[in-house]
């Protein structure tokens, strides 16, 4: 059964599973929604050793109410601005550092850069070093604190609203995206969207149809080099550095038959020497296995991955606007 095949049985699971639920969480439900943590550079002066915590607690607090902290590049993610309000050195011995923080933490959209949501608290520490009292102001951010629980859990419900309520244009930004032949970022796109939303049977169709064009135009790219290299030296290097870019294409793509012609006619050609023929097929199946285990999550990957390449400025720019 190939790719295409499996991504169709799936997506027509997921639409029967729509059908059946195809409502907003229930009152009381907190659907499963990625989200990315990132501390604001807005907040100076915090010790290294003190973002670490409170990016830590951050995580946690996160994947206890709902929202399940990653590394990858999410279009929402969560960040705090600490605001010292008040600070002091309380003379010794030993000396102690008092500071009165006012914690505010924001659900930020990415793309639309725009405060999804927010929450503010104030917090005060005391200890002997600056780092200290830093980490004792952030002990109030914890999974247990009622109020950041509160804030946490309603951004969950409401991101999932947006993405219930913004599909068709998601869906239609990734189309745009493919017909430009920008595939990758198109499987991006619908990559952000989370599973846990009723109507994620769409993104499945979706991402089938992108993805057989994102593997059909890497075949094609992999061909034509193999092709080029193989036409211009026709010996057992040439065929070694062909067969590298043959290995690459993947048995679901349209030219996958004329890949494997040109690799008997190299094969035929170098009889003796075929090391590089061996190598290919190890390649070969090394990726039919991979593809089977993914199976309907080899498309997400190409879009997490490109995703996570543009990470580098993506929350800078949307929080520093």
């Amino acid at each position: 059964m190939n790719f295409k095949h499996i991504i169709g049985i799936a997506s027509a699971l997921l639409l029967f599973a729509g059908a059946a639920n195809a409502q907003a969480p229930a009152a009381g439900e907190v659907p499963a929604i990625p989200i990315s943590i990132f501390f604001s550079e807005q907040s100076t002066n915090v010790p290294p050793e003190a973002v670490a915590s409170l990016t830590n607690k951050m995580r946690a607090a996160a994947s206890r109410n709902g929202l399940g902290a990653t590394d990858d590049n999410n279009q929402f993610f969560l960040t705090c601005q600490a605001t010292v309000e008040e600070k002091y050195v309380i003379p010794g011995p030993p000396p102690k550092y008092f500071q009165k923080l006012d914690l505010t933490f924001y659900v930020v959209d990415s793309f639309t850069k725009k405060i999804f949501d927010s929450v503010s608290f104030p917090s005060q520490g005391v200890d002997q070093s600056e780092t200290k009292s830093y980490l004792a102001c952030f002990r109030a951010v914890n999974p247990s604190n009622p109020k950041l629980g509160a804030f946490l859990k309603g951004s969950a419900v409401k991101i999932a609203q947006y993405y219930e309520e913004q599909l068709e244009n998601i869906i239609t930004r990734a189309q745009n995206e493919a017909k430009a032949y920008n595939y990758a970022s198109a499987l991006a796109i619908l990559s952000q969207v989370p599973e846990a939303i009723p109507s994620y049977w769409k993104v499945m169709d979706t991402a089938s149809e992108i993805y057989q064009k994102y593997i059909d135009d890497e075949a094609k790219r992999n061909l034509a080099k193999a092709r080029s290299i193989w036409n211009a030296g026709q010996d057992a290097a040439a065929a070694a550095e062909a067969g590298e870019y043959l290995a690459l294409i993947l048995p679901d793509s349209s030219c996958y038959p004329e890949a494997m012609k040109l690799s008997d006619e190299m094969k035929a050609r170098v009889k003796s020497d075929i090391d590089y023929y061996r190598k290919r097929e190890e390649k070969r199946e090394d990726r039919e296995y991979d593809l089977k285990k993914r199976e309907t999550e080899a498309w997400r990957a190409v879009g997490v991955a490109y995703g996570n390449n543009q990470k580098a400025n993506a929350y800078y720019n949307a929080w520093l606007w």
